[in-house]
């Protein structure tokens, strides 16, 4: 007999990854969306606030972002979450979800299995099956599937068949609680 899973409702559930393990998560959607080309400091506060509150609750963060200010979403992240000990990990698309053909759902499982299983300490971005340091990314096309790059900083990981992380590139851990800066000059 199959053992039940006690899960809240608004929970899901991954099929056992590679790593045999279930990644449970929960969407949080702010109710009012916004277009990446428009965000603002505000909203990354925002963001870096929502990773706060929840921050105990859980042992990563997927963040679905639009596609055009991405790179600086994950950049300010990246100098405002102080002491980060858990993966916080920013993804989108160049192709929408309601497409029949896109990069959505790759970026997103993806994006799950990085921050579920993995310690990576820090804000990254995960597009086209690489993993790449938030502050050190760049978008370099609007009409290719790679469409981000870090010129002078290899990614953090490749993922095909395997999955191919560089740990000696990523992060360590450090002690202290994290600290959040919503303060930007």
């Amino acid at each position: 007999m199959a053992k039940e899973l006690d899960l809240d409702h608004d929970v899901l559930i991954t099929p056992l990854t590679s790593f045999k393990r279930r990644i449970k998560f929960k969407v949080l959607e702010y109710e009012t969306l916004i277009d990446s080309s428009n965000i603002n400091m505000n909203d990354v506060i925002k963001i870096a606030g929502t990773i706060e509150e929840n921050y105990k609750d859980y042992d990563g963060f997927v963040v679905l972002h639009g596609t055009d200010t991405m790179s600086y979403t994950a950049s300010y992240l990246s100098f405002m979450l102080e002491n980060l000990n858990k993966t916080v990990v920013i993804t989108g698309s160049q192709i929408p979800l309601a497409e029949l053909r896109n990069d959505a759902v790759d970026n997103l499982l993806g994006s799950l299995l990085v921050a579920g299983p993995f310690l990576i300490p820090e804000v990254v971005i995960y597009f086209g099956n690489k993993l790449f340091r938030g502050n050190r990314s760049t978008k370099v096309s609007s009409a290719h599937i790679n469409a981000f790059s870090s010129p002078n900083f290899e990614p953090l990981a490749k993922f095909g068949v395997s999955f191919n992380i560089i740990w000696e590139k990523v992060l360590k851990y450090t002690s202290g609680s994290l600290g959040v800066f919503k303060t930007l000059e």
